[in-house]
């Protein structure tokens, strides 16, 4: 499922919101759509929708836009907001939808001048929102804060102690609602050559802010504040050499609990998935680093006062009139030149008489006396008002002559007919026109009945939105306070654990003194965060060290891309259940090497595991493939992965045997692991990602 965007920028005192919000709109709006018609370029300068139909982008792309444009200013004059909205809808029938909202307000609120934006991406869509180019252009010319805190397109380096100072001053703000991204330096800075890896390290790094730009600011500590830094910024802050730490809002200094949601990435990590050819970071890696930030002002981006915009703003809507500008544009072109075509078409019509019409082949006999035009036939023909004489009789004639155009007025039988037929078509009229007045009557009714519907509708719609808004409100504070009290009961299991696991150990091995390291065990227990996290635990961390003395990865090169994209594909932490097998997996080795589990595999292992040793529900292990799997060269080849030549000469080996993290879904990722019990006793895992193909795959 697809993840959207939002970032809320607030502007200088002097600047006014509304006015930049619309200046970066229409430049948006012109630059990637061609909106010129009769000489001028469309524009959305009133209250609105526009529809401006099928339009090519400068991309090439055909869409379907649609504006809507809502202003309110409150009656004490305390506010004044506006929205920008627009609908691009591609042949495919996808919607992308941008909403630029902007407000100014007085002194009394906790803004002056604020733009946010927000991307909603298709409903099924596959790629995440990006930055909006209004929310570049707009931090790129400088002047856009968080707060305090000075948004940024670059990496902003810290040289000195009083920026040291001023960087942990934002990153404890607890009005901050952007991340603070910081890089440790990757040497001391000592030497030539440490300098140079300090200037290189800082170009790597770089790339990283596009992807997130709006949503986090990133920070270099170069060497000689290093130290500083580490000092000030309080337990569990910290961070090694080399590492890159996301700082979320409402961060708790001392807090060892919340101090986990704040993530570290280690050097050899970052280094791993960077790529030297191509001068940037893997794609999943970057989009992973700027995924953290994103997600946490998706979800908890705006304040009662900035929700409270939202509404008065929709409730516009429904009273705001519709245009088709560009369509207007073209008829109003075309009715200018047909009205300059009218006049000299009109003046050669008047100089032919009309010819008279015949009746059954005969020429109708003509009177003597000069029978007078009417008065729009007087116009029509530029007629001097002066040659036409005024009376009754003349018109009578005139009208009885139109109504039956071949009889002869002189004639009495043909006057007296004439008269019947105009009489009778007077009164088919008179009665038409009743007719219609009647259905003008019922429509007027009906469309007065629906506008009250509608108005009803749009005040009960208005009001179940108030509610929708109230609701979500509740359950995102709900669901934060709910989130911290999980944390706090998924330690407190983890700890009841540890001590179960300690005691059965104690109980099993009576005569054994307890390990030193026994709290260093225990905290193998505490999750990663994200498959990010997982990866730098298996590869480079030192805290996981005793993990990857029985349980490595085959190639950890060739596991990452598929790892960091199941962080991409689902909103399940499946980082947490594969750490939990890992652990398992060392389990049994341990075990095995204490002569707690003399022999069997893991499957028995799981099924009669020793006391004081990890374990799992057998039914997530599968400790073989189907026939049909196992006899097709193509999937067998999927399963093959390396190992070292001491485990099988040829470097490789076919893995059966995997972990599958949930049961309700054929399609769940899976990890591949060869246990070597024989020659290095270790555990190699070949594989970690999405299932790979089977019969019932898709």
């Amino acid at each position: 499922m697809a993840r959207g965007y939002r970032a809320v920028l607030e502007l200088g005192e002097r600047e006014d919101a509304l006015r930049v919000a619309d200046r970066l709109f229409h430049e948006w709006l012109h630059d990637k759509y061609s909106l010129w018609e009769a000489g001028e370029q469309a524009s959305c300068n009133d209250e609105g929708i526009y529809r401006f139909g099928t339009l090519l982008s400068s991309r090439g792309q055909h869409m379907d836009l649609v504006v809507t444009k809502t202003r309110e200013t409150s009656a004490d004059k305390h506010y004044r907001r506006q929205l920008f909205e627009t609908v691009e809808r591609t042949q495919d029938g996808e919607h992308w939808v941008m909403r630029l909202y902007a407000m100014s307000a007085t002194k009394e609120s906790a803004y002056r001048q604020v733009i946010w934006v927000e991307v909603v991406p298709p409903r099924d869509g596959k790629w995440d929102a990006k930055p909006p180019r209004v929310v570049c252009d707009l931090i790129r010319e400088g002047g856009v804060f968080d707060r305090d805190m000075p948004l940024s397109d670059t990496l902003q380096p810290i040289n000195d102690a009083n920026q040291v100072e001023e960087l942990i001053g934002w990153i404890r703000d607890p009005r901050r609602r952007t991340a603070v991204v910081v890089a440790a330096p990757l040497t001391d800075g000592d030497t030539p050559e440490a300098l140079k890896q300090e200037s290189r390290w800082h170009q790597i790094l770089a790339p990283l802010t596009g992807d997130s730009l709006g949503c986090a600011t990133y920070f270099l500590l170069t060497p000689q504040v290093y130290a500083d830094y580490l000092a000030k910024i309080g337990e569990g802050l910290d961070m090694p050499q080399g590492s890159l730490r996301t700082f979320l809002p409402g961060v708790q200094p001392g807090d060892l609990i919340d101090a986990r949601r704040h993530r570290v990435l280690t050097a050899a990590t970052l280094l791993r998935g960077y790529d030297e050819e191509q001068g940037r970071f893997h794609p999943a890696l970057a989009r992973t680093i700027a995924r953290t930030p994103r997600e946490y002002l998706w979800d908890n981006g705006l304040d009662k006062e900035l929700l409270q915009a939202h509404k008065v703003l929709d409730q516009r809507r429904a009273s705001i009139p519709t245009f088709h500008p560009l369509e207007e544009a073209r008829h109003k072109e075309t009715h200018s030149k047909e009205a300059s075509k009218e006049v000299p078409r009109q003046e050669a019509g008047a100089a032919q008489p009309r010819a008279l019409p015949t009746h059954n082949g005969r020429k109708p006999r003509t009177s003597k006396r000069r029978v007078l035009p009417s008065v729009g036939l007087v116009r029509r023909c530029g007629i001097k008002p002066a040659a036409v004489r005024s009376g009754w009789s003349d018109q009578l004639r005139g009208l009885i002559g139109h109504a039956l155009e071949f009889a002869n007025p002189r004639v009495r039988e043909d006057r007296e007919r004439a008269v019947a037929q105009l009489k009778k078509r007077l009164e088919e009229k008179t009665a038409r026109c009743i007719e219609l007045e009647g259905e003008r009557d019922h429509a007027r009714a009906e469309t007065e009945a629906a506008q009250e519907l509608l108005a009803e509708a749009a005040q009960e719609s208005e009001r179940k939105l108030a509610d929708l808004r109230s609701e979500v409100e509740e359950l995102t504070s709900h669901k934060d306070d709910m989130e911290i009290v999980l944390l706090y009961a998924n330690e407190e299991i983890r700890e009841l654990e540890q001590k179960n696991r300690h005691l059965a150990w104690k109980a099993t091995h009576p005569d054994q003194r307890e390990s030193d390291d026994r709290y260093s065990e225990n905290m193998l227990d505490r999750p990663p965060a994200d498959m990010v996290e997982l990866y730098d635990w298996m590869t480079s961390d030192a805290e996981h060290e005793r993990v990857r003395q029985h349980v490595v990865f085959g190639d950890p090169d060739a596991m990452m891309g598929e790892m960091l994209r199941l962080d991409e594909l689902s909103v399940r932490n499946y980082a947490e259940d594969f750490w939990r097998y890992i652990l398992v997996l060392r389990d049994y080795l341990r075990a095995r090497e204490a002569g707690d589990f003399a022999d069997g595999n893991v499957y028995d292992f799981l099924k009669a595991a020793p006391d004081g040793y990890r374990t799992c529900s057998p039914h997530r292990h599968k400790s073989n493939e189907s026939d049909t799997v196992k006899g097709n060269p193509r999937w067998r080849r999927e399963r093959t992965f390396p190992v070292p030549t001491i485990v099988d000469p040829s470097g490789e080996i076919t893995m059966w045997t995997h972990f599958a993290p949930t049961h309700h879904d054929r399609n769940a990722p899976r990890m591949y692991y060869y246990a070597d019990t024989k020659k290095t006793h270790k555990v190699y895992i070949g594989y970690i990602g999405r299932h790979l193909t089977n019969t019932k795959t898709n």
